[in-house]
């Protein structure tokens, strides 16, 4: 068998003048393979070559005999193709056509003929040749596949036979081929008589159709099957056998099942003792496991002790910080109104009145750190361009860090818009600043970076952003850098490495409170003496960017009323008080209610309102109880709700421009009232 046919030369027998060699110079150049023969009996004979073309008088000049005894002798595969070339005016005598027949696949072409044509016929004819060749290998390589079956199965059998285990085969449906000799062993009948579908007969009668049914799905689903079923051996003793059948297949085709079944009568039996065992270890087990869980119960008892011990600790390491920062901040405020009380020059006063504003400010702001650290504080976020930001607290960011230290603003270009509370992001940023501040010497560097980041890779750490688009901020220091056992406790609450009265420790765990509440996250970069960064990611915003200049950390524009009617509702006389007088002066006007059920006789009055404005905390009934009230009698009417410390829980259904956060100034006042007269806001749940 040759390894390529298709380099079988075409045979050429034209023995009349040049034809032979002008018609293989013909087809070799069209790239066949040719060669010229003076007989029907050439060298080699015709088994290794690709086709025969003939002229017709070849029969008259030459014996055509052997080739007809070599055509008549060739392998079943094998269906040579000749090419016989006749004249146009050439009859077809009875003669002839005897010849035509004994010559089997013959392609007739008349002359004269064009070499297009005898070049095409000349190439089916190699082709057909080839795909014979072909045929040849395939069926060669079958026998061969047969034989070795045959010699496989022949092994197996003799190696199933001396095997100490049940073993039989299946054709395609399942049914019995071969059972080996110990069948007779086990039951005392020829293996013979296990064939077929008669295999079933040795299972006990209530676990047949459970048998025959897991045999018939493997053999149906093609897939490999382990069951358990109960037999009477030759003894009548009952006994249990294991099945392990898989499928066997032949050149990539299912052909049947092999199966082999061994006793475990002996594990079935020590399986039971087993589970009586288990049984008994899992009553001890149990009894155990009430004594750990007393165990466990007192334990936690315990920690939870701790835990609020540590508490009491953390904040006893918190008020030193913070009363010291209260105190000074009241000292500006009280020392402010005895210079005021005295009266003097009006410009004096002017300024000692705004460094008294400054103060309070200041104050209003460290409780916002406070309420965000907790998690208590409502924020409102919104798209927020953060370059316009930072640039707007250039003056601010220096004036913090002092003249003796520089200070450089490196913002991305084309910026993402990010979703965060304005007023929350620069006092996170002010407050990196300030850190920073006190990690460096005079001469340091401060520097704010901003760029856009798509983060792809599941997060290292637990403060670190999921994946996602995010803004991120970064704020580098050139200061003394922290090691890794202070990195390690930096967003622990109330955790500073500041003295007594210096540091609240509520810095780092509040950026982290921010960025987390957000939907961003925290990473820190640091090393002893190459200093630190801290990168906030803020998740990106979808929409148009917000003017920084609406910061509310700027009272903004003052706002003027339109003369409405506005119902406050606050149980503290001075907060109520002040609030009137500041929508009275903005031409609102006001009446006011200590209680929520002075309010709700007010909303069943006929008196028209225009605006409600309730405070959270209240005693008895709290804003959002009366606001739900409101609703229900003044379902038009607008609700502002004021509140200092709330429930996060509590106003979560409200919306951030609903909510009035104290302290609050009168430019934000002017603004959140006007806003909600305009746009009908409600505080309904």
């Amino acid at each position: 068998m040759r390894p390529d046919p298709v380099q079988d030369p075409l045979l050429v027998f034209c023995p009349v003048g040049r034809d032979g060699r002008v018609g293989v110079e013909l087809l070799r150049k069209g790239g066949l393979p040719a060669r010229v023969i003076d007989s029907f009996d050439p060298p080699g004979g015709y088994s290794d070559t690709g086709g025969l073309l003939v002229a017709e008088e070849a029969f008259e000049r030459a014996d055509p005999e052997p080739l007809f005894a070599w055509l008549k002798s060739q392998p079943p595969w094998s269906d040579y193709p000749i090419i016989l070339l006749r004249n146009r005016d050439s009859g077809v005598t009875p003669q002839v056509a005897a010849r035509f027949n004994r010559l089997g696949n013959v392609t007739i072409l008349e002359r004269p003929l064009h070499p297009t044509s005898l070049a095409s016929a000349a190439s089916a004819a190699l082709r057909a040749r080839l795909r014979q060749r072909e045929a040849e290998a395939y069926l060669f390589e079958r026998l061969r596949a047969s034989e070795a079956l045959r010699e496989t199965e022949g092994r197996f059998r003799n190696l199933a036979d001396s095997a100490p285990a049940l073993i039989w085969m299946s054709d395609a449906e399942g049914q019995v081929i071969y059972a080996n000799r110990r069948h007779d062993d086990v039951f005392g009948r020829p293996p013979e008589t296990y064939t077929g579908a008669r295999w079933l007969s040795v299972v006990v009668e209530e676990d047949r159709e459970a048998v025959q049914a897991a045999w018939r799905e493997a053999c149906l689903a093609r897939k490999s099957a382990s069951f358990e079923y109960r037999v009477f051996d030759r003894d009548g003793q009952l006994r249990w056998l294991h099945c392990e059948a898989v499928p066997r297949a032949s050149d990539g085709a299912y052909i049947g099942h092999v199966a082999s079944a061994i006793d475990v009568t002996d594990v079935k039996l020590s399986a039971e003792q087993l589970e009586r065992r288990v049984e008994e270890r899992t009553a001890e087990l149990a009894a155990a496991n009430r004594q750990l869980l007393t165990e466990i119960a007192e334990r936690e008892k315990m920690e939870a002790t701790l835990l609020k011990m540590q508490r009491l600790e953390a904040v006893g390491q918190l008020t030193a910080g913070i009363a010291h920062d209260f105190n000074n901040l009241l000292q500006v405020i009280v020392g402010g109104l005895g210079i005021v009380e005295k009266g003097g020059d009006v410009a004096k006063v002017q300024a000692r009145i705004q460094m008294m504003r400054q103060a309070a400010q200041r104050g209003a702001t460290l409780t916002k750190q406070l309420l965000a650290f907790s998690r208590r504080q409502k924020l409102a976020p919104q798209p927020v361009n953060l370059n316009e930001a930072l640039e707007g607290m250039h003056g601010l960011l220096q004036g913090a860090i002092g003249g003796s230290m520089a200070l450089e603003l490196k913002l991305g270009t084309s910026l993402w818009p990010a979703l965060v509370d304005p007023t929350q992001i620069e006092m996170i940023v002010l407050n990196l600043a300030i850190n920073a501040r006190d990690a460096m010497d005079v001469g340091g560097r401060l520097t704010v970076l901003t760029r856009n980041v798509t983060i792809s890779g599941a997060r290292g750490r637990p403060e670190e952003p999921e994946p996602g688009d995010y803004v991120m901020v970064a704020v580098s220091d050139t200061g003394t850098g922290m090691p890794p056992e202070v990195l390690e406790l930096v967003f622990e609450p109330f955790f500073t490495t500041k003295g007594v009265g210096k540091g609240s420790g509520l810095g780092l765990s509040q950026v982290l409170g921010f960025a987390k509440q957000s939907g961003g996250g925290v990473s820190i970069e640091t090393e002893p003496g190459k200093g630190t960064t801290v990168k906030v990611f803020l998740p990106r915003a979808k929409g148009v960017q917000q003017d920084a200049s609406a910061s509310l950390l700027a009272d903004g524009l003052r706002a003027t009323g339109k003369g409405g009617m506005v119902l406050i509702v606050d149980d503290d006389e001075l907060v109520r008080e002040t609030t009137a007088h500041m929508l009275e002066q903005l031409g609102y006007r006001v009446v006011q209610a200590g209680s929520g059920g002075a309010a709700l006789e007010i909303l069943d009055s006929r008196r028209k309102l225009d605006l409600l404005i309730v405070d959270f905390a209240m005693p008895g009934m709290n804003g959002v109880e009366l606001a739900k009230l409101a609703a229900t009698k003044r379902p038009q009417l607008p609700i502002l709700m004021a509140t200092g410390f709330a429930d996060h829980s509590a106003i979560q259904h409200l919306a951030a421009e609903q909510v009035l956060t104290k302290p609050f100034s009168e430019a934000e006042l002017a603004q959140r009232v006007r806003r909600a007269l305009e746009d009908g806001v409600g505080a309904t749940a």
